[in-house]
């Protein structure tokens, strides 16, 4: 973990600013306002015991799950044995997460379960709010979903302290979400490592929400930090065993954390020397919090029995200061009468470990997905009859799944240094289980109720269909049937309202078990193959405009006379094209006869850059952030067929291009006439990457003085404004998309696949911290692998990135597509 004293801290961030205007109160300021009061000298070191969850990286997610539980009878058993010592010493353990208690409570006996709540009320045990370490990748509404599923557990032991680990980040969002639940504090214990904090721990500060209220935070050390105040050295040797292997065991005894009284001596001169630079740095209160895991695999390791010995002897020497096992509510219990003048900090809190999501892109692209999905379920309860209980139960699951998918852990340890071991290819297995099954669960409820409403009829009894929008906003996109499924020819649809023919346009796919003539396609859907032949998957037209719950009615037609008008124009559009290179140089927005992207410099709308760290040990580079950038190679794809194709809804190019990494790439441009739409959507068929690997999809708006904003779990964050002082400026956890608002346009961009993205420029490596844009110009992070350990190398992948542009008058609101799904079924 790298730790940096708070000299150190101002210096690296003046020098890694690189003169860019920051939204940061300086550290110095956020001191004094913290130190205001008298100085307090330090008697009491608060020790808090917990086991790290990580769902995965030190073992299997399935192994990991039974040592997280027994953890907890470990616990109690290590409470009962020390009852008799003195308060203290008597052992404390501080549950990390709300998962693990549900899976022990469903597996636990009468007996335990008595035992566990006397722990509670006695102070011995500390159940902690979160479900687990969570991401930014989180979204608001399956969150909110699954702490009403949770909240057994809430209203029983009313967690006062929101507990989150290693994550160097969490979503503004949280702020108002938890006090809305009754937590009235946040313990944030952030891993250092590849990232930072908003201002130098252990220290106090309110964070406010979007709502102006307030929450407590304690800004910790990292989560296993107490070990390094009594050591100077680590005791474990090598990486991160597994749990079977039997070379490697838990410390015993006297290996850490001595009883003797020499070891204890030389301990006390270590914690000194810390203490002096804490004071140094300005910690001024009477006590402070260190958390301690264990020495064997230090995440998702077993509770450290030899704490209770060590306090209690400690003690009893009268070693100053005084040791207390505590936890993290006792902790700030004791500490709150003395916090006076503590600084506000304000916004996001941008996590320095958002790039990782990017490692396994078509697996949150199906979790994006599933997310739309199932908020889409819950508001078309309204238009359907009431669920049956088997969709009531997936829908819990669904929520519940589309959470988990969103903690933290995001692989194995070795991962890129054993990317074919065992426990990395089942951590990836396992943790991306519940991706996968959200995508098809969510896709298995809404078939439920489709088949269960009274308009629903079979389509091999039916032409007609009716296409939803189940959204709480009006909504445009395609209406989807399976063209396989057809009984009779089709060639489009009537409007049973107006009486509007809208023809079908076809998407192809390869397909061996068919009788019947194939069709020729130069851009096949799935993967470039010629072997099977490409087939009719699906028949879809375009719907604008659907009000939120409106339905409308059609027949499937066979209309022998039908016409095909290509769109020769679009009445909000206007594009241009490069002459020479062919290329879609430009897009007019016409209300406002205003160019949308920026014709200066090299970037061109739509541009994939790729990018390749260069050198020995690049990876250290990555970590140690001495990335130069004449060690970052960019290169860009070589276009090798661009066109125009016939769509009777768009204008539509297509650009197929070749690079090293890839097999083909594919990009379209859909303009659309019926909405003032842009649709663009990028195909990689992705070779395996094992080196260092980046890219990027450029977005160079011209904007002029733009104003930048994104989701944060369900608050508005401004770029530059609502994000907490030298937090992750490199890149930011987007969820649905970006909007700009300036004196010359509004602009949103939708990025349904892809939620991580940069704004200005690509700077990498750098330890950017937060700052105000100064351009249009933004990145959608297509993959990357530059994660060090636990993040997934990029295997042969489809990834398909899907982006809409909106455009409106400056100082209209006009926010990113909520959803462009619709729901389209046969009916009576």
């Amino acid at each position: 973990m790298n730790k940096m004293n708070r000299r150190d801290w101002m210096k690296s961030s003046a020098l890694l600013s690189g003169g860019l205007t920051l939204s940061i109160l300086p550290f110095d300021n956020l001191w004094a306002k913290q130190n205001i009061g008298e100085k307090k000298a330090l008697k009491e070191i608060h020790l808090v015991n917990l086991s790290h969850h990580d769902y995965g990286y030190t073992d299997l997610p399935s192994s990991v799950w039974d040592y997280q539980v027994n953890n907890i009878r470990l616990a109690m058993k290590f409470i009962t044995e020390t009852v008799d010592y003195p308060p203290e010493a008597q052992f404390k353990w501080t549950l990390e997460g709300l998962w693990t208690l549900e899976r022990f409570w469903t597996e636990s006996s009468v007996e335990e379960k008595r035992l566990f709540e006397k722990y509670v009320t006695s102070g011995h045990l500390e159940v902690t709010a979160m479900p687990g370490n969570m991401t930014c990748l989180i979204g608001k509404y399956e969150w909110e979903k699954e702490l009403d599923r949770l909240k057994f557990f809430s209203k029983k032991f009313k967690p006062a302290v929101a507990l989150q680990d290693d994550v160097n980040g969490l979503p503004w969002g949280m702020v108002d979400s938890l006090l809305n639940r009754n937590i009235s504090y946040i313990t944030m214990a952030a891993n250092a490592y590849h990232g930072g904090y908003p201002i130098p721990p252990p220290s106090f500060f309110w964070w406010e929400g979007a709502s102006k209220k307030k929450i407590l935070m304690y800004n910790s050390e990292g989560y296993a930090v107490a070990y390094d105040y009594f050591h100077t050295g680590e005791w474990r040797k090598g990486p991160v065993p597994h749990r079977y292997d039997v070379w490697f065991n838990p410390p015993t005894g006297n290996e850490i954390f001595s009883t003797r009284m020499e070891d204890m001596l030389a301990s006390q001169k270590i914690l000194n020397a810390r203490l002096v630079k804490l004071s140094e740095q300005g910690y001024n209160l009477s006590a402070v919090q260190l958390t301690f895991t264990n020495h064997w695999t230090i995440d998702n390791d077993q509770p450290c029995r030899q704490l209770s010995e060590f306090v209690k002897s400690w003690n009893e020497a009268k070693l100053e200061p005084k040791l207390v096992f505590s936890t993290p509510a006792k902790f700030i219990g004791k500490i709150k009468p003395e916090l006076g003048g503590i600084p506000t900090l304000r916004g996001e809190w941008s996590d320095w470990w958002a790039d990782g999501i990017a490692a396994s892109p078509t697996e949150v692209a199906l979790l994006q997905a599933a997310k739309r999905r199932n908020k889409d379920i819950g508001a078309a309860q309204k238009y359907f009859e009431p669920y049956d209980l088997s969709v009531t139960r997936l829908m819990a699951e669904l929520s519940q799944d589309l959470t988990f998918a969103s903690e933290h852990t995001w692989g194995a340890y070795d991962s890129v240094g054993h990317p074919y071991s065992a426990r990395t290819v089942g951590n990836h297995a396992q943790k991306f289980d519940p991706f996968f099954k959200s995508d098809e669960d969510s896709k298995r409820i809404q078939a439920a109720i489709i088949r269960g409403s009274k308009n629903y009829k079979p389509f091999s009894q039916t032409t007609r269909l009716h296409v939803l929008n189940p959204g709480s906003v009006p909504r445009s996109g395609w209406a989807e049937l399976s063209a396989v499924a057809f009984r009779k020819e089709a060639n489009a649809v009537k409007d049973l309202a107006t009486g509007r023919i809208l023809p079908f346009e076809q998407t192809l796919d390869s397909e061996w078990n068919w009788r019947g003539d194939s069709k020729v396609i130069e851009t096949p859907v799935e993967f470039p193959n010629d072997v099977w032949p490409f087939l009719p998957a699906k028949n879809r037209f375009f719907v604008a405009d659907l009000k939120p719950g409106e339905k409308r009615a059609f027949e499937i037609v066979n209309d022998r006379g039908l016409q095909r008008k290509p769109l020769s124009g679009s009445r909000h559009f206007e594009v241009k094209v490069d002459a020479a290179t062919g290329y879609l140089k430009n897009i007019i927005f016409k209300p406002l006869n205003k160019a949308l992207f920026a014709e200066t410099g090299d970037r061109f709308p739509g541009q994939l850059i790729v990018e390749r760290p260069q050198g020995k040990y690049s990876r250290d580079a990555l970590a140690e952030r001495k990335v130069d950038s004449k060690n970052l190679l960019r290169s860009y794809p070589t276009a090798t067929a661009y066109k125009k194709i016939d769509s009777h809804y768009a204008l539509r190019y297509s650009l197929v291009s070749e690079e090293q990494s890839a097999k083909r790439i594919e990009q379209q441009w859909d303009i659309f006439d019926a909405v003032p739409r842009i649709e663009l959507t990028t195909t990689i068929w992705l070779k395996e990457n094992l080196d260092p690997l980046a890219i990027y999809l450029a977005f160079p708006f011209a904007i002029q003085s733009p104003r930048t904003f994104y989701d944060s779990l369900g608050t508005q964050v401004e770029v530059g404004l609502d994000q907490m002082p030298n937090t992750c400026g490199e890149y930011n956890t987007i969820q649905n998309g970006v909007r700009y608002t300036g004196r010359d346009i509004s602009i949103a961009l939708t990025s349904l696949d892809l939620p991580v993205g940069i704004f200005d420029d690509v700077i990498r490596g750098k330890f950017r911290p937060v700052f105000k844009p100064q351009t249009g110009n933004f990145f959608s992070i297509v993959c990357q692998n530059y994660w060090i350990t636990n993040f997934a190398v990029l295997h042969p992948a489809k990834i398909v990135a899907r982006h809409i542009i909106e455009c409106a008058k400056p100082g209209e609101d006009i926010f990113p597509v909520e959803n462009n799904e619709l729901w389209c079924y046969p009916s009576v």
